[in-house]
Formats: C-alpha cells, sequence, structure tokens
C-alpha cells in the first residue's frame, strides 16, 4: 500500500497505539493522517513551517459510549507545539481534528525535536541541543529542559516506569521521574552516537543502533552493552572468500574492512580507515588481509580475532588510487584509478613491473587459473589485456566495440576461457588465442542491464553477475540461459562470489547492504 500527498522528504513517520492510523510529515510542509486498512486521507493541513516530530499519545474511550475511540496527538515544530485530538463526528461519519497550542515561557523556546514520547500525560521530547523538554498535556505548558547528552538526544524509549534516553554522543541513561524532576539510574557510553534506541516487548533488555553501523544489545537494569551485530555504513565496494566458506571479508566506501564469521554474522575482525577500500583480497598463505584504498595505500591487516587496530604493513601502490588488488604466492598485482596494473614482489614489497595498456581506470584483475603468471585486467575503456610476467609484458589486447568492462571471471573448462562483464550488459567469453570474443550471453530479452560484476561458479557451471538494477543473474553455461533473477538490494549490486563450497552467493551493493543467498542446485 502507497500512502501519498508528501513530497520532498517524509520527516516523521508513526503508526497509532492501535495500529489504525498511520500519522506522517514531510519537507513540503504536510501533514497526513491515513486509515492503514483503506489508505484513506483522514486528515491533511499544510503547516506553516515543516514538523519534525509527530507522537500519538493515549487512546481516549468515547464519552458518549460510542464505538470509535479518541486519539491524542502532538506534533512539534521549531518554535510551537502543538497538542490535537482527533475525534469522531457522528454527523460526518468521519475522524476530525482538533488542536490546541502548548503555552511557552515568555522568553519562548526554539528548538528542534528529533524524538518523543507520551508519558503519563506529559510529552517528553529529545531535542538537537541535547536536552529533555517536558509539557505537560494536560494544563498544556511547557514545564523544563533537562539536559542529557551532548550532540542531541537522538531516541526515546520507555519500559516500564523507566525512560531511556540515547544521544549522539554515543551516551545511553536510564532516567526515572515524574513531571519536570528526573533521576538516573544507570548510564552507558557506547563506542559511537545512538540513531535508535527500541525496548523489549517484555523490557528486559533494550536495542541501541549506532552511527557506525553497529547494533549493541543492553540489560535494562544495568544498561550493560553486548555488541550484537556490525554493518557498513556506505556502499559496500567489494567481497573475497580465501580458502574456506566459513568466512568472508568485505570493504566499503566509508573505510571499513570486516572479516565476518558465516555461522553468526558478527566480525571476527573490523578495521576502519580515513580512506575508501576499494578491493579486498584474503591471502591464502599469510593470514593477511590486503585492501586497496582510494588514497593509493595497499594495506595488509591481520585475520586474527580481534585485530584491526593498526595495519601489519602499507604499500604506496598508485596515485589516484588503488581500484583492485589480487595475490599468489609469489606476486601481488594492483591495478589503480591511475590506469596503471602493477606487479610487486610477495615478500619483499618490491616493484616489478608496471604496464599502462588501459586509457581508464583498472576495473578488475584475474591471475590466470592455468598458467599463474598470466594476469588479465579489464577496464572501462573496453580493452581487457593479458600480461605475462615471466616475459614482462603484454600478451594480447582484446578490444570490444561496445562493450565497457566492468568484471572478470575464469571458465573452469572450454580452454579457461576468461570472462568479462560489461556496461551493455553482455558476458563475453575471450581466449588468449583470438582477438574476437568466443561467445556471448545476453541478459533477458527485453532487458536492459548495465552488468558490474561477474563470477562463475566454482564447479563451472554457473555464472553470476550483478547489475546497476539491484538485481543478480545466475545463468547456467551449458544452456547459456538466465535461471534465476535475485531481488534483494535497494540499489546497484557492486560486487558478488561464490563460496568455495557454492553453497552461498555473497552479493555487496550501493545501498551499504552484504546479502548472503543460499543456493540449492537442483
Amino acid at each position: 500500500t502507497e500512502f501519498g500527498g508528501l513530497s520532498h522528504s517524509v520527516l516523521c513517520v508513526k503508526f497509532s497505539p492501535d495500529g489504525r492510523f498511520l500519522v506522517a510529515t514531510g519537507g513540503n510542509q504536510m501533514i497526513f493522517v491515513w486509515d492503514v486498512s483503506t489508505a484513506e486521507v483522514v486528515y491533511s493541513r499544510r503547516t506553516e513551517s515543516p514538523c519534525s516530530l509527530a507522537v500519538w499519545g493515549p487512546i481516549l474511550e468515547n464519552p458518549s459510549g460510542g464505538r470509535y475511540p479518541s486519539y491524542q496527538l502532538c506534533t512539534t515544530y521549531d518554535s510551537q507545539v502543538l497538542v490535537h485530538l482527533m475525534s469522531f463526528d457522528i454527523k460526518s461519519m468521519c475522524y476530525s481534528l482538533s488542536s490546541d497550542a502548548v503555552q511557552f515561557p515568555p522568553s519562548g523556546l526554539q528548538r528542534k525535536h528529533i524524538c518523543g514520547v507520551v508519558k503519563d500525560g506529559f510529552l517528553l521530547t529529545g531535542t538537537s541541543a541535547g536536552d529533555m523538554c517536558i509539557f505537560s498535556l494536560q494544563s498544556k505548558v511547557f514545564r523544563a529542559a533537562l539536559p542529557v547528552c551532548n550532540n542531541g538526544v537522538a531516541s526515546l524509549t520507555q519500559a516500564g516506569d523507566v525512560l531511556y534516553a540515547g544521544g549522539g554522543d554515543g551516551r545511553i541513561k536510564a532516567l526515572h521521574g515524574h513531571d519536570a524532576h528526573w533521576d538516573v539510574l544507570a548510564e552507558n557510553v557506547l563506542e559511537s552516537g545512538v540513531v535508535a534506541l527500541t525496548a523489549s516487548s517484555d523490557g528486559a533488555e533494550l536495542v541501541a543502533g549506532c552511527r557506525n553501523g553497529k547494533l549493541f544489545r543492553l540489560l535494562s537494569s544495568d544498561l550493560t552493552a553486548t555488541l550484537q551485530a556490525a554493518t557498513h555504513t556506505d556502499e559496500v565496494t567489494s567481497v573475497a572468500f580465501g580458502a574456506s566458506s566459513d568466512c568472508v571479508c568485505t570493504a566499503s566506501k566509508a573505510g571499513e574492512v570486516f572479516l565476518l564469521d558465516l555461522s553468526d554474522y558478527m566480525p571476527i575482525m573490523a578495521a576502519a580507515g580515513k580512506s575508501s577500500a576499494r578491493s579486498v583480497v584474503l591471502t591464502m598463505t599469510t593470514g593477511e588481509i590486503l585492501a586497496g584504498y582510494d588514497d593509493g595505500q595497499l594495506r595488509a591487516w591481520s585475520m586474527q580475532r580481534g585485530s584491526g587496530a593498526r595495519p601489519l604493513w602499507e604499500l604506496q601502490a598508485h596515485r589516484g588510487g588503488v581500484t583492485v588488488v589480487r595475490e599468489t604466492p609469489d606476486f601481488i598485482v594492483t591495478g589503480g584509478n591511475d590506469c596503471a596494473v602493477r606487479f610487486w614482489h610477495r615478500t619483499t614489497r618490491e616493484l616489478l613491473a608496471t604496464f599502462t595498456n588501459h586509457r581508464k581506470p583498472v576495473a578488475d584483475l584475474l591471475v590466470d587459473q592455468a598458467v599463474p603468471h598470466h594476469v588479465h585486467s579489464g577496464s572501462e575503456d573496453k580493452l581487457v589485456v593479458t600480461y605475462d610476467l615471466k616475459l614482462n609484458k603484454p600478451l594480447v589486447q582484446h578490444f570490444t566495440q561496445h562493450s565497457n568492462i566492468t568484471g572478470l571471471s575464469q571458465r573452469k573448462d572450454r580452454d579457461k576461457e576468461v570472462v568479462s562483464s560489461s556496461l551493455d550488459g553482455k558476458i563475453l567469453f575471450w581466449d588468449v588465442d583470438y582477438a574476437d570474443p568466443r561467445g556471448c550471453i545476453e541478459g533477458p530479452p527485453g532487458s536492459m542491464l548495465r552488468l558490474r560484476c561477474v563470477e562463475v561458479s566454482p564447479s563451472g557451471r554457473y555464472i553470476v553477475a550483478g547489475a546497476e538494477d539491484a538485481r543478480l543473474y545466475i545463468f547456467d553455461l551449458s544452456s547459456c540461459s538466465c535461471i534465476q533473477e535475485c531481488e534483494g538490494h535497494s540499489g546497484g549490486v557492486t560486487h558478488v562470489r561464490w563460496s568455495p563450497d557454492q553453497k552461498q552467493i555473497v552479493s555487496a551493493g550501493k545501498d551499504g547492504c552484504v546479502i548472503i543467498w543460499n543456493f540449492f542446485e537442483m
């Protein structure tokens, strides 16, 4: 169901306590109340300034004994707070709103209200100034503004007779009191600013979401915190498996590098950088995570649990940023925004060779499975280039007229052909002995796909490709047909990898999500 009427942005959305009505406010200075079951507009109004917060109060019984209860609703503005009563009019057979303004001190009160609850006849709001404003709903007057935390009060929730406040400075407080008098029962400080706080149905625990993408469980009694989950806070740029299917490494535009345990999806290791991370690889021999960054650095991180405070080593690899990194026991190969492909000695990290065949940033690199000293590179300049590190020269340069190359993989059969994805929606197959593609797979009929990544399954039978339409496409190589379209991301798919046991596919997206798909072979 769609509820229309708001534009520019949605500022606040709240269900009534019984779930019958939905109130929302927008950047176009409109406030709407809809009947959830019919999506009909019960009330709408354009306000003088955007309404930053709407909070439902208790449901009130009809004084005449009718079957339509009344609803209390509070709305806040920069310098005004309104208390509404939404009651059923028997004459018009619909709900109508009556409104009263809350009385402020003579000096006024300028606040941006971020969150709020109604408790024991009082409206309690958290503000961007870091205080909690208290309004009496019975007398409709402002009572007090009490300091709670720094960087704004981001969330308020209640469990029983205790109020919990989460702040932009990471502080969570348990408060008990009434009217203008409140005492702090417990307090804890999380590692990043709180953006959301909610209590469990039994009130025994709280869940807090933080600005750094982490989710914590807290005991309501003393606010002891336990990390529950961690996720990226920006576009996820890379996914990598090592030899094991038990863990996967991901990187993001925010500079985060996570090694995730796929049994519980908790981070084994987390590293944060100031520069965007663009590519990661799990080394097979040294137990390192290699990550390439926008600042041109190649950094190595330990895979040990709890590590990630400092890199093991770092190397200035490219001007303008590292776009992709791959490794073998003998060498590391990197591609950059400077359009160069560079080979480095695995142990001494000495520069062995540089190739500048591309005219655009290197999109992907592939170490050949059959001939490990052969490496293939692809770029949106429509080139697929093969290098021979032993001969220290490019072997062959494939050119496509219309296909901007975005990703590379390799078949397990048919002469181990290189597989490329491209922005024209084609998956092409290349042989170093031939200039032109040896085969082509196109997307489903009528689709105008822009593919961003591709990988052949470990068995060699399937190919998975990620597209800018936020979908994954799985193809059967024996029939070259699309057998599955997977929807889950809300933004373009940036990277995709099969687990080594082929039981799962891990995809990364511009929406900041990492999705694990179970794959069942029929």
